[in-house]
């Protein structure tokens, strides 16, 4: 049996940026946190009655499970396509089990990918270990075969890990790289960054189909917004690459305002409310995770409230996500039955 497991991320900068519409026209950058919190599936050959079987699991969901006599008849459509994609046919049980439900905008889906066809190739012993090969081949799953439109942001910092920027290239290519995580840097996430739940949950793929349309459609404002976003990604880099990490506060707060700016859809009365409540209470800025209109809030606390902010938000009925850097990207291990 093969357990794969890849990690969560948090975009700091430059999100949606990635997207083909935007990035087909000039370069993207996104700055980006691998967290440590997971997408895990393990993956057993042969089911006994040749039968495809796969289940899933996370914190919110007690699970389902569904079984084909052929992988192609599968009913979730990412198992069907990563089972297509790699070459495995049936008679395979895999499980999946995740440390937040689906919609967080934490890069759930782009982990799931990642980790399945990590877990499938170590099972068939068809495929390595190679980050850039399971990056583009998850990320061909979800653009190319369930044509969904996503870029290639999640899928890289999954099979990656640690602290990155991410260029995406007008052909397509993906530039990553490491980014240095100091001592300071370490110290400012487990003490100042704070993730929130906003109690809502939202598919990543309407609210992103709606920005790929009016970028592609050159919406009044939306290349010229994403200019902005980009630029912040900009200068967040720089500032990484110094150690001044208390510019991260200040990004998140220029974020926001600049991702609500896209859209109307981007966020929701309840989403605006946690906000200025966290503000009150402790934080010095914060951005919305993923595409918007729901999942998680990432805040920066100043010195000393974080207390105060938590206790603020738990009273809210906002659930806090405790996390620390992912310094690697996916793993696989084998353990003999």
């Amino acid at each position: 049996m093969i357990v794969a497991k890849a990690p969560l991320r948090v975009s700091l900068a430059g999100g949606g940026t990635d997207l083909p519409s935007y990035s087909g026209l000039r370069t993207g950058l996104v700055i980006s946190l691998a967290i440590d919190r997971w997408v895990c599936v393990a993956a057993h050959p042969g089911a006994p009655d040749g039968t495809a079987r796969i289940g899933f699991a996370d914190l919110e969901d007690p699970g389902n499970a569904e079984s084909a006599t052929d992988a192609d008849l599968l009913q979730n459509p990412f198992a069907r396509a990563v089972l297509s994609r790699s070459g495995a046919g049936g008679g395979v049980r895999i499980g999946t089990f995740s440390d937040v439900p689906s919609g967080s905008g934490l890069g759930g889906s782009g982990a799931f990918t990642v980790a399945m066809l990590h877990a499938v190739r170590r099972m068939d012993g068809i495929g390595g270990d190679d980050p850039v090969s399971l990056a583009e081949d998850a990320s061909a799953v979800e653009m190319i075969d369930l044509r969904r439109p996503v870029g290639k942001h999640d899928h890289y910092m999954a099979a990656f890990g640690g602290l990155r920027a991410l260029a995406f290239e007008p052909e397509g290519r993906v530039r990553q790289t490491p980014l240095p995580i100091t001592d300071r840097l370490r110290s400012y996430v487990a003490d100042r960054l704070l993730l929130f739940s906003t109690g809502v949950s939202r598919d990543a793929g309407r609210m992103l189909a709606a920005q790929d349309r009016l970028t592609r459609a050159r919406g009044p404002g939306v290349l010229r917004r994403l200019d902005s976003i980009r630029a912040l990604a900009d200068t967040l880099l720089d500032e990484l690459r110094e150690d001044r990490v208390e510019s991260i506060g200040h990004v998140l707060a220029e974020h926001w305002l600049a991702k609500s700016r896209l859209s109307e859809t981007v966020s929701l009365p309840r989403i605006d409310e946690l906000h200025r409540l966290a503000l009150d209470s402790g934080a010095e800025a914060g951005k919305l995770l993923g595409a918007g209109g729901g999942g998680f809030l990432l805040f920066s606390c100043r010195q000393g409230e974080q207390e105060r902010l938590r206790k603020a938000m738990s009273a809210a009925g906002s659930r806090e996500l405790e996390f620390s850097i992912a310094d690697t990207g996916t793993t696989a291990v084998e353990f003999p039955l």
